[in-house]
């Protein structure tokens, strides 16, 4: 019976595979013949307004499909060799598919009634699986991510009632009108759910859940709903500029904030987490110029390799002793090299290494934005945070790869297990060729940029060199003793304090109001007029009583304890 329960794993893995490729096959047909389909039927309509739950399939819907079953499955298999001595096994199968069910079916949801029930039950599951360890941390994490996530489920909640007057929900034939009240909800509930700032801080204390569920969460389901959203409501988002500006200031300081805050981090989840916040920040950046396709296409690309480097960094983390530090782990390429070299073309993948997949997403939208902004800030922006992407993925590499050993041993560390290979197997690959194949087949409607030879050459210089040059000057500055770079160190590694502001500085009220009313109540008056004063009047009296004693006869001392008395007992009625 263990035997048959452990095989689940398998099952839910080659189910969810298959899934994909037929998901994969039916996006090629899509975009081919260029048709969608759309099922929708009427659960409640009153005075002109229908309930209707609507299921949306065309290229886009299909494609996502594919991406998050494939990556599932995989992860399913992973997590057949990492929680294989968890005891509570079952209960990860069950709230995991939960996870990707709720995710499968906001993919599919064109109307804000129908994508509730995925938008709640991702909160809801993600909520479980974090939690899952039930530890004080995990706890803590748990408790801000729920709490952070409700603030977008309440925006939704709110769009939907104001959305009561047109009659419909669906985002495919809707707003004839510019509704910035309705587009600002929307856009409230995709920056809570993609961690944008200033509600970034819940996404890297997410880290406390299992490492196959971040391999899942921070590629393709929870933090890029939110992604998803704004790519399906991108019309509506555009027709408001002031919203659309506001978005690409948010995503643009999220950018930089989680890149800063990789280059000084030494937990490798929390890297790789800040690295995806970031990598969010480009993809919304690139949203909020217009460019749907191609944040769809790097949202793509991104979870394929993304949860490939969760899953590497998982397994090193299990070869080192369960130790997250990444300054522990070392050497890689001489004792694990097929993990070594998994982890490289990942890493590699993340920097925009050319003819991987995210080379393919980072140069595109570069080249864009060098050719069509307006602003040189905005093109000063995505160089910068593309450039921290190259600097703190050479340090991850550099750290995990160079040959002194600070390790006890370096045969400690070991190499991929045939379950983990298999596992990686379908992901790796599409790392390497997943970006070639989609930009040629699933891309139509990307439009080539235009850009002379030493612009081209600008935006190779802008990623590759200032990404080298900016890890140099960290190596340099952390050797340093200055106060004013410890400070610098402190403010960049701790996500510029909004972690610090999202929780100590919310409970702050609370807790003042606490001490102050427990301290002017019950150390105050209260006390001074309650059990204190009256253990203070008793200890008086029997001093009076005492001193009587010692300084009278005996019927003196028994005549002033009689009147003494009496006075005590008339006080009392």
């Amino acid at each position: 019976m263990f035997m048959v329960e452990k095989k689940m794993y398998s099952i839910f893995s080659t189910g969810l595979i298959l899934f994909s490729l037929i998901n994969f096959s039916l996006a090629v047909m899509s975009t081919f013949l260029q048709k969608m389909i759309i099922v929708e039927w009427e659960i409640w309509g009153i005075m002109g307004s229908s309930i209707n739950m609507s299921m949306l399939f065309d290229w886009m819907s299909l494609l996502f499909l594919s991406v998050v079953s494939v990556i599932s499955g995989s992860v399913m298999k992973y997590s057949e060799h990492y929680m294989n001595m968890e005891k509570n096994y079952l209960r990860f199968i069950f709230i995991l598919m939960t996870f990707v069910l709720s995710m499968l079916f906001l993919i599919i949801s064109p109307n804000l009634i129908s994508l509730l029930l995925g938008w709640d039950g991702l909160g809801l599951s993600s909520y479980a699986l974090v939690i899952f360890y039930q530890s004080e941390s995990s706890n803590n994490a748990g408790m801000i991510t729920i709490l952070s996530n409700r603030v977008g489920d309440v925006a939704i909640l709110l769009s939907v009632g104001l959305m009561l007057k047109e009659g419909d929900w669906g985002f495919y034939w809707m707003f004839k009108e510019n509704w910035e009240s309705v587009v600002f909800l929307l856009i409230l509930a995709s920056i809570t759910k993609s961690a944008q700032m200033p509600f970034s801080a819940w996404l890297p204390a997410a880290m406390a859940a299992p490492t196959p569920v971040s391999a899942l969460v921070h590629s393709s389901t929870l933090v890029t709903a939110g992604v998803y959203l704004l790519i399906r409501f991108s019309e509506v988002v555009m027709n408001s500029s002031k919203l659309s500006w506001m978005l690409l200031m948010l995503s643009s300081m999220t950018m930089i904030m989680a890149g800063l805050g990789a280059l000084y981090e030494s937990d490798l989840k929390k890297v790789i987490a800040l690295s995806t916040l970031s990598q969010l920040g480009v993809m919304i950046m690139i949203l909020s110029l217009n460019m749907k396709e191609l944040a769809f296409f790097h949202l793509i690309t991104h979870a394929l390799f993304k949860s490939t480097l969760f899953m590497c960094g998982g397994s090193m983390i299990h070869s080192v002793s369960g130790s997250q530090d990444s300054r522990m782990m070392s050497a890689f390429h001489v004792s694990s090299p097929l993990l070594g070299v998994a982890f490289s073309v990942t890493n590699m993948a993340l920097c925009g290494f050319p003819f991987l997949a995210g080379y393919y997403s980072k140069d595109s939208l570069l080249e864009y934005m060098f050719m069509s902004s307006e602003c040189w800030w905005v093109f000063f922006m995505a160089g910068l945070g593309t450039g921290l992407t190259v600097a703190y993925s050479l340090r991850i590499g550099y750290i995990s790869s160079m040959n002194i050993s600070v390790s006890q041993s370096v045969s400690g560390a070991s190499d991929l297990t045939k379950i983990e290979i298999v596992s990686l197997m379908f992901l790796f690959m599409a790392s390497i060729l997943g970006g070639f194949l989609l930009i040629w087949v699933l891309m139509p409607s990307l439009k080539p940029s235009v850009l002379s030879e030493i612009e081209k050459w600008m935006v190779v210089m802008v990623s590759g060199m200032g990404g080298m040059k900016m890890f140099g000057m960290v190596q340099k500055n952390m050797l340093k003793q200055n106060l004013k770079v410890k400070k610098g160190f402190l403010f960049f590694s701790s996500m510029w304090f909004l972690p610090m502001m999202s929780t100590k500085f919310m409970m702050n009220f609370f807790m003042s109001a606490g001490y102050m009313s427990l301290k002017t109540m019950d150390k105050g008056w209260l006390e001074l007029y309650g059990g204190m004063g009256g253990k203070m009047m008793l200890l008086k009296t029997s001093g009076i009583l005492q001193k009587s004693q010692f300084s009278s006869s005996l019927v003196s001392s028994y005549l002033i304890s009689s009147i003494l008395g009496i006075l005590l007992i008339f006080s009392q009625i």
